[in-house]
């Protein structure tokens, strides 16, 4: 809180010293032993220039007797601003207080694929999981020390990994090799490999948009299928999958029409041109 005239700022509850909330600061003097209430404002305790507040007995009350003397009260409303890191802001940003609160840690190589402007949010989270190898696929469940069959729930010939239905599977590489040819793009097997060349895309946004919302619906909608597999004993087929890939990306191009007409036109006639 900034100080103006002192009317609405309380004494003990309001951030308005650089020693936070008193009430805490000066925990170890009772508010009783100072004769000030608990509600009480700063325009009660000043009085033509003087700050009536009893003489310190200790050194967090001394602490506050100095920074007093250097603080007068005006005709100005007091008022709330933000600050972080000595700079203050007329509006609060989460995004700026957690980057104050936590280490910054270098930027990963793969973020521009996972995070990117436009992309579907449930579908980006699944794909930062399974960049980092989150997703209890069967061979982790097996590593925590749980009994499971190993054998991969899309195509059962093979044991369970993220590398292993990204694309090694037979089922799912099945979907991912039409739904890069979509795309423009020469599909690969390896999960690492088809990471790396995307990170390298570059050139055509609107392709690039396209094929990162396909390649991520394509993940999206395979882990989908392996757990309706698992949990519900539902089986879809390869074209089923196909279908709701195309319905999902033509409903998001769609949703660009009002922000960006011009990308929502780019991105559908790439889609539909290799259809």
């Amino acid at each position: 809180m900034r100080v103006g005239n002192g009317l609405t700022c309380r004494f003990w509850t309001d951030n308005w010293s650089p020693f936070g909330r008193l009430s805490t600061f000066l925990s170890d003097t009772a508010t009783s032993r100072l004769g000030i209430r608990q509600q009480s404002t700063l325009s009660q305790l000043y009085n033509r220039g003087t700050w009536m507040l009893p003489n310190p007995r200790s050194d967090t009350q001394l602490s506050l007797h100095i920074f007093l003397t250097t603080l007068s009260l005006s005709n100005f409303d007091d008022h709330y601003e933000w600050e972080l890191d000595g700079k203050t802001y007329t509006r609060y940003s989460t995004g700026q207080v957690y980057r104050a609160i936590t280490m910054q840690s270098p930027l990963v190589p793969w973020r521009e694929v996972v995070w990117f402007s436009g992309s579907i949010p449930k579908h980006s989270f699944l794909t930062w999981l399974l960049v980092q190898n989150r997703c209890p696929t069967r061979d982790r469940i097996l590593g925590w020390g749980l009994q499971t069959d190993p054998l991969c729930l899309l195509c059962g010939s093979s044991p369970e990994s993220r590398d292993h239905i990204w694309f090694d599977c037979g089922f799912a590489w099945s979907i991912w090799e039409n739904i890069a040819s979509r795309c423009g793009i020469s599909p690969l097997r390896s999960w690492e490999a088809s990471l790396h060349h995307l990170q390298g895309m570059n050139g055509d946004k609107a392709r690039r948009r396209l094929t990162l919302l396909a390649w991520q619906c394509s993940l999206y909608l395979i882990w989908a299928e392996r757990n309706n597999r698992l949990h519900r004993c539902s089986f879809r087929s390869v074209d089923d999958l196909l279908r709701q890939i195309d319905t999902t990306i033509r409903n998001r191009i769609a949703s660009y029409r009002d922000s960006n007409s011009s990308i929502a036109s780019l991105m559908l006639q790439h889609w539909f041109s290799s259809a």
